[in-house]
């Protein structure tokens, strides 16, 4: 059965007192965690996205526990299981019996597991890739490009602004004045595409009055 492939592992069987089995050192494990120590409702996660983003949200899930020293590091511990679902909780409950001797150590090897997961670094110049839409308003396009931009760690002021100058419309106004005047800073360039973004908005079709 075992060589087959595509054939499901056949069912272990339980024995008693299995649900005693922890990859947690017994530091941890034997810990009575207190009643406020309740597992944070957040999304699971299934191996699929990028595991920094999970270990950073479970962090600050569990900041609001009112637990210090050795009984934070049990309910840290214990309490990441239950976030997990899918592949990531197989690896999970298949990690070796006391293998886990601190939460440091659970999130090393959460990291090692699932480091293909990670998602890559964006840099400034992967701003140069967005480009306005044929149709698409400077309030849409503005917005658009400021949510790749925040997501930039350290971005480019420079950069910043030359990409966001070549992603417009090169026969609109704001393409214009950017060339002609240029900003050396991204909220100059924000005010000036406010400016622009009124005068469409204030041009753009009007609604009719019937009158009797």
């Amino acid at each position: 059965m075992y060589r087959i492939p595509g054939v499901a592992r056949p069912l272990e069987k339980a024995v008693r007192n299995s649900y005693a089995d922890s990859p947690f050192v017994d530091d941890i494990a034997l810990v009575g965690v207190p009643k406020g120590c309740v597992p944070p409702t957040m999304t699971l996660y299934d191996g699929t996205t990028d595991p920094l983003d999970h270990i950073n949200h479970y962090k600050q899930k569990m900041m609001v526990i009112n637990a210090t020293g050795s009984l934070k590091e049990a309910c840290m511990c214990k309490g990441f299981g239950s976030t997990l679902s899918g592949a990531a909780l197989q690896w999970f409950v298949s990690l070796p019996n006391k293998s886990i001797t601190c939460f440091a150590d659970l999130v090393n090897t959460f990291h090692q597991q699932f480091a293909s997961s990670r998602k890559p670094e964006k840099q400034t110049s992967d701003l140069y890739q967005i480009v306005q839409g044929s149709e698409e308003s400077t309030r849409d396009f503005l917005n658009r490009f400021n949510r790749e931009k925040v997501a930039i760690p350290q971005c480019d002021i420079a950069t910043t602004i030359e990409a966001f100058r070549q992603g417009l419309h090169q026969d609109s106004d704001l393409y214009k004045d950017l060339t002609k005047y240029p900003c050396t800073t991204f909220e100059e360039v924000q005010m000036k595409a406010i400016a622009v973004m009124r005068l469409e908005e204030d041009s753009g079709p009007r609604k009719g009055y019937l009158w009797c």
